[in-house]
C-alpha cells in the first residue's frame, strides 16, 4: 500500500538516508549535529518574527530585533538573548514583534523563495528526499491521519477507521525520522493536520548537491551546499541568512559577543 501526503510518498526503504547517518555529529555539539558534514559551505537561515498591524503580518528580521534592543548582530546570536524575552515564555514586544520565530519548522513564507533557489542548484529537482521527526503531534502519517492510500479516498463519515501502520524510521542521535520522497515542491506540504503548519525537518535532492535541516528545538535552519549556492542564499532579499562553519556552536553556551553599551 502506497501512502501519500500531497505530492510526497512515504517510504519503507530507508537506505537513501544512510549518507546523512554517516556524516552527522553527536546531538547538540555543533552545526554538524543538525546537518551532515562534507559540503563546501554552510549558512544559518533565521526564522523571522512577525509583527501584526491591523491584521497584516510583517516579517521582522533578527538583526532588527537585535539592533532595537542594543544587542550585537553576529552569526551565533540566540533569539532569547537578542530579544530579551525568556525562552518560549510566550511574551512579545509590542510595536516591534508580536509572534516569535517558529521553532522546529521552516516558516511557510520562506518556501517560495527557497524552493526557487534550491531548484536552480540541483540536477534532480523531481527526485528529492524528506525527513520528518516522528515525535510531532498530529502527523498525517500517523495511524488515523489524513494521508491517503492510493487504493481510495476515505469515506466522509466512516463507521470504522482504517489505522495505517507506523512506517519505519531512520535514526540520528536522539532523533527518529520518517522518510518521504517526491518533487522539491513537496516542501510546500504541511506534515501535520488542520491549520498547523509543519515543514519537513530534512530535505536533500537525489544528487546530494545540497541539504537543508531544521532541528526540532531551534528557531533557524541550516543549509549546506557549494559556495555558489550558499552565496546565492545569502544574497536573497526575502531571506535572512549568515555564513557559518560546520564546527560552530548552536546553543546558548556558544561564545556570545557582549552587547554594545546602551546610550545614556
Amino acid at each position: 500500500m502506497v501512502v501519500r501526503i500531497g505530492s510526497l510518498e512515504l517510504r519503507d526503504d530507508l537506505s537513501p538516508a544512510d549518507w546523512i547517518i554517516d556524516r552527522i555529529h553527536d546531538l547538540a555539539v555543533d552545526v554538524g549535529s543538525v546537518i551532515p558534514e562534507g559540503f563546501d559551505g554552510y549558512a544559518r537561515l533565521f526564522h523571522p518574527a512577525i509583527r501584526i498591524d491591523e491584521d497584516e503580518e510583517t516579517v521582522v528580521r533578527w538583526s532588527e530585533v537585535a539592533e532595537a534592543n542594543g544587542r550585537a548582530v553576529h552569526p551565533q546570536m540566540q533569539w532569547h538573548l537578542i530579544s530579551g524575552v525568556g525562552y518560549r515564555s510566550g511574551q512579545n514586544s509590542p510595536g516591534l514583534w508580536d509572534l516569535a520565530p517558529e521553532v522546529g519548522s521552516l516558516p511557510r513564507q520562506h518556501m517560495e523563495p527557497l524552493v526557487d533557489l534550491l531548484s536552480r542548484h540541483t540536477s534532480t529537482p523531481d527526485r528529492v528526499w524528506f525527513g520528518v521527526w516522528d515525535g510531532f503531534g498530529g502527523l498525517k502519517i500517523r495511524p488515523g491521519g489524513t494521508a491517503v492510500p492510493e487504493w481510495g479516498q476515505p469515506k466522509p463519515k466512516p463507521r470504522l477507521v482504517r489505522r495505517l501502520p507506523l512506517a519505519p524510521t531512520f535514526q540520528l542521535p536522539k532523533r527518529a525520522y520518517y522518510l518521504l520522497s517526491g518533487p522539491l515542491t513537496g516542501l510546500h506540504e504541511s506534515m501535520c493536520e488542520g491549520q498547523r503548519w509543519q515543514s519537513a525537518n530534512l530535505c536533500w535532492p537525489e544528487d546530494r548537491s545540497w541539504c537543508i535541516a531544521t532541528e526540532i528545538d531551534l528557531e533557524w535552519t541550516y543549509v549546506g551546499g557549494d559556495m555558489v549556492m550558499i552565496q546565492t542564499l545569502l544574497d536573497e532579499p526575502g531571506l535572512e541568512a549568515v555564513p557559518v562553519q560546520i564546527t560552530d556552536g548552536i546553543g546558548s553556551e556558544s561564545v556570545q559577543p557582549r552587547p554594545p553599551p546602551l546610550a545614556p
